[in-house]
């Protein structure tokens, strides 16, 4: 289940697991139901489980220079939060990440995920291509900050995000793409 979603966000299409495979994968998670505007981490700390966001949106953000919230990212379902970046490096949290909406996760502890690779050793290629998708996925939006105007890229977050876009708050999607929520209705208006 968990798997299988994972790999439709990532679009790889080919069965790279067994049934049994992909059981034992999703018996490693602990189910957790989390409420809207929870923080899964806030900065300063450090990460101690990976999040899947099973159904769902999270935002990660930060505050700027003059105390005002940027938002830099969302995590929708079928992805992991980008906490892991805390957990994996061990390091502090240099950004927060919060539920927009009532979400389903599935979380492990760093502890197991050494087990988790070891009772499917196949996990470990998977996972570096899927880290290197991401990584694209990241260097993507930077290239599209600079390349394409707020609502060139607005346009492009619509249809990446789906029915899920109506989830976000048009503030975090205005700070998202480095405008004000004002500009943002203005693009809304043009569009629609």
């Amino acid at each position: 289940m968990l798997l299988q979603k994972l790999l439709g966000e990532f679009e790889i299409k080919d069965r790279v697991f067994t049934a049994e495979e992909e059981k034992l994968f999703d018996s490693f998670f602990e189910y957790r139901p989390v409420k809207k505007n929870t923080f899964l981490i806030r900065e300063g700390e450090i990460e101690t489980y990976s999040y899947f966001v099973y159904c769902g949106i999270l935002r990660c953000w930060i505050l700027d220079q003059h105390g005002v919230e940027q938002t830099f990212w969302f995590c929708k379902e079928g992805t992991f939060s980008m906490s892991n970046i805390s957990l994996t490096l061990g390091e502090r949290a240099t950004f927060n990440v919060q539920t927009l909406v009532d979400c389903e996760i599935y979380c492990i502890k760093k502890e197991e995920i050494g087990a988790l690779y070891a009772a499917i050793p196949a996990l470990t290629p998977l996972f570096e291509n899927l880290t290197a998708r991401l990584l694209d996925r990241l260097l993507h939006r930077q290239v599209a900050l600079i390349k394409y105007s707020p609502e060139e890229y607005y346009v492009e977050l619509r249809s990446t995000f789906g029915a899920a876009i109506h989830s976000i708050p048009l503030k975090d999607i205005a700070s998202f793409l480095g405008i004000t929520p004002q500009a943002l209705s203005r693009i809304r208006k043009r569009i629609f």
